[in-house]
């Protein structure tokens, strides 16, 4: 009989290294053909296409038994489990095989529901074929679906990545991967639904926030630092009435605050229906404050984080940040853009709408310019506005 490889078959294999195909020549060399090369009936290789390579380039006579099946997809179900049964797979190259049986499963429990005359459910269908498909390649059905996603979407280069097993990156990595990307472009369509455009990318107010006019749920996210002494904690009050009214559903609002008032601050904000999500640590980088009535050395400040309804995670942030002490020159309560340009960047996308009610020095704003977000600022002292403006207006040009 003369054997032919058909093209789709051959497909289905992973490749084989170099190093590999030598030993397996090697070994047919000195102890022969053992395992026979599997054929149907026209002679078309079912398995043992290596085999049947080096036993032609070393001249020896090809042993082969004959399969027959029922109908070609069992054929060629068969061919994909005798890949899955003799190669030493990792659990990706295992996936992308299971990938064409996940296939022939569907459609196999499409004819016996057609033979049976049971009413359809494709749905079922797919999940329970998924299931066993998953159970014959020998990984988890969460592995196989993540690897699945990998495989329509992920770029070639990765793909090969994970089929050469490269220590730098795993099914979960590069599944994480392209959520984060799928997140950030779902975010991006709903972002065009209720985006509203300023008619600058920056515009600031020289006055108190409370009268500020901004549009009712255009904000994604107020990131500001109050003054946190106790006489100016009713702002704290006044910030909570603002942000529920100017924040979007699932917005953030991240406030500096003292250690002393976050117990009443998270009161005052969840009085106006905004939700406590976490508190974020930032470590000094600059002397260490001194509170005498408490006898305590402060090391770290607090920053309190709200929502307004649910919020959506694209990705995960820290809650523990390293600031950069900058001075207080220019403003007694001037922050680093460490803090400003992490949590701008991880918490928002380009061209969503960020709010500093109390703008100070502008030194938010800069952050938000530079990561090319819109960008709203209310200061009431006429000094600390000039500077911003134009602090803000130097970033704007880098």
């Amino acid at each position: 009989m003369k054997l032919a490889v058909n093209p789709e078959y051959e497909k289905l294999l992973p490749k084989v290294s170099t190093l590999e195909y030598s030993i397996l020549k090697e070994s047919i060399k000195q102890n022969g053909l053992w395992v026979p090369i599997l054929v149907n009936s026209e002679g078309v290789i079912l398995d043992g296409h290596h085999r049947e390579h080096a036993c032609k380039a070393l001249g020896i006579p090809i042993k082969y038994a004959v399969r027959e099946f029922e109908n070609k997809l069992l054929e060629k179900k068969f061919v994909i489990e005798c890949n899955l049964i003799r190669r030493h797979l990792n659990d990706f190259q295992k996936s992308e095989l299971g990938i064409s049986l996940l296939k022939i499963e569907i459609e196999l429990a499409k004819q016996r529901v057609n033979q049976h005359s049971f009413p359809s459910n494709e749905g079922k269908h797919k999940g329970e074929a998924t299931e066993l498909t998953a159970k014959q390649i020998g990984v988890s059905r969460g592995t196989f679906e993540r690897a699945k996603k990998i495989i329509d979407e992920a770029p070639e280069e990765t793909k090969q990545k994970l089929r050469e097993g490269n220590p730098h990156t795993s099914i979960t990595k590069e599944y994480q991967k392209l959520k984060k990307v799928e997140k950030r472009n779902l975010r991006q369509e709903e972002i065009k639904k209720l985006q509203v455009n300023l008619p600058e990318s920056v515009t600031l107010f020289n006055q108190e926030f409370q009268s500020v006019s901004i549009p009712d749920d255009s904000i994604s996210l107020i990131f500001t630092d109050p003054p946190y002494a106790e006489e100016y904690i009713h702002l704290y009050e006044d910030l909570a009435i603002h942000a529920s009214r100017v924040l979007r559903e699932g917005g953030s609002l991240i406030c500096y605050v003292g250690h002393y008032a976050i117990g009443k601050i998270i009161n005052m904000m969840e009085s106006q229906g905004l939700e406590y999500h976490w508190i974020i640590s930032v470590d000094h980088s600059g002397p260490s404050a001194s509170v005498f009535g408490k006898g305590v050395l402060v090391g770290w400040k607090p920053m309190l984080w709200f929502t307004k309804g649910k919020y959506t995670p694209v990705e995960f942030v820290k809650d523990k940040i390293k600031s950069e002490f900058q001075g207080k020159e220019l403003h007694k309560w001037a922050q680093s853009t460490v803090e400003s340009d992490y949590f701008i960047k991880h918490l928002t996308i380009e061209n969503e709408i960020i709010y500093d009610p109390f703008v100070g020095q502008g030194t938010f704003g800069v952050s938000a310019v530079k990561l090319k977000r819109q960008f709203i600022g209310a200061e009431v002292d006429a000094g600390h506005f000039a500077n911003a403006e134009r602090m803000i207006s130097n970033a704007n040009h880098i």
